[in-house]
């Protein structure tokens, strides 16, 4: 969700009170010496969804900076995820969301892929069925990175920085050359791409990445870049996108990731209440994914999480699985999607039904040990259940037309 903030004075108490606690958020992040939680996920052919939410509890000293970039996600995405608390103080044992759940933006997984309004690199490995994903520093408004298709053609350990015409002139005390240390920008490593300008490469402010920052290049954190350094070969395939919303199957439920735009998370950045911007797309984007299931999409969730761009996965359809005419229809469910035990909604219920609102048996039988058992949900609407009954009916008319041939 994206929030209000009163006045134009909480942005200067914002400001002045992050400048306070980024000095000590440096201190602990150095002394921690605490690594990001590397961001690497078996996939399969089609997959489009990786990762999962996880809940934090604040420790002491914890700041979103340090939190962000021990999860490996930027630090807007986790402001934007947790509406209401303060980044700076978000107050001990606190219970947070880190949205570590990813949405794959539509490109060929092969090499690098750039979603540039999801913030987010993904990295194909030769021979498929890995991903490995990283957070990403991008242009300020008004300094854009290319769409398209290039390539990596050198890589650079220990790169020197030559600032560009367009820098200098901003900063006129800037030498003509910056080596390799601690104030260069670039970082430990950058790989340069067919695209002149433009380099993938690490930083020496890592508060930085998620963020609006540089002048166009890709920053990545330093330990991320380290990895991505290692793994990819000069050639590799480097493609960014610009999509604003992803989509994607979760087992019988369709999600949907909508994104802050560029403006609203320079607001989001600077403790300003975010400008209201609608996303573009989204209805076609949904329609496209649900494809057969369309009929089941619920377009008031779709139109929120159009306007509220938190960048968090919102269901927003259901698909039923391929019913076998030949036995009654029932939905291999897993436990941690059953919602409550079978026992106790039975008890609940005035009558006894063979199957639940989504086609699971019940069963009386304790549920595993280690199950996540979410609330229980609300029930099928009525569309859905008209869709249901639309499938049954030509199943059973197919299986009565075989019978009297």
């Amino acid at each position: 969700m994206i929030w209000d903030l009163s006045d134009t004075r909480r942005r200067a108490v914002g400001v002045c009170r992050r400048c306070s606690f980024a000095a000590g958020a440096l201190v602990i992040a150095i002394l921690a010496g605490v690594p990001a939680i590397a961001a690497e996920y078996s996939i399969a052919r089609g997959q489009k969804v990786i990762g999962e939410q996880r809940p934090y509890a604040i420790q002491q000293g914890d700041v979103f900076p340090d939190i962000a970039r021990r999860f490996d996600i930027g630090y807007t995405a986790l402001v934007a995820a947790n509406p209401g608390v303060d980044p700076w103080v978000p107050g001990l044992g606190r219970r947070i969301t880190i949205p570590s759940l990813f949405i794959l933006p539509d490109a060929p997984q092969q090499g690098i892929v750039i979603n540039l309004a999801q913030w987010r690199l993904f990295y194909f490995p030769p021979g498929g069925g890995r991903v490995e994903t990283y957070p990403l520093g991008l242009g300020t408004i008004g300094q854009r990175t290319p769409i398209g298709a290039t390539r990596v053609v050198r890589k650079d350990p220990n790169p020197a920085w030559y600032p560009p015409a367009s820098i200098r002139a901003e900063k006129p005390e800037l030498p003509a050359i910056v080596p390799p240390g601690p104030d260069n920008p670039l970082g430990a490593y950058a790989l340069r791409l067919g695209w002149p300008t433009y380099l993938i490469h690490g930083t020496n402010k890592p508060d930085g990445v998620g963020r609006n920052v540089s002048h166009g290049c890709i920053r990545l954190y330093p330990e991320d870049i380290a990895k991505l350094f290692a793994a990819v070969a000069v050639g590799t395939p480097v493609r960014t996108v610009e999509q604003p919303a992803t989509a994607g199957w979760i087992d019988d439920g369709l999600y949907v990731q909508i994104y802050p735009s560029k403006s609203q998370t320079e607001e989001i950045d600077i403790d300003q209440p975010a400008t209201p911007e609608a996303a573009e797309g989204v209805r076609e984007l949904v329609s496209a994914a649900a494809g057969a299931y369309v009929e089941t999409v619920d377009w008031r969730a779709v139109e929120e999480a159009r306007n509220q761009r938190s960048g968090m996965p919102v269901r927003v359809a259901t698909r039923f699985s391929v019913i076998d005419s030949g036995r009654p229809y029932v939905r291999e469910t897993p436990y941690y999607d059953r919602g409550p035990t079978r026992a106790v909604e039975r008890e609940e219920s005035e009558t006894s039904v063979p199957y639940d609102e989504r086609g699971a048996q019940w069963t009386d039988g304790p549920e595993p040990g280690d199950a996540n058992i979410p609330p229980k949900r609300k029930g099928t609407s009525a569309r859905q259940r008209a869709v249901f009954q639309k499938l049954l009916d030509g199943l059973t008319n197919r299986r009565d037309s075989s019978e009297h041939q």
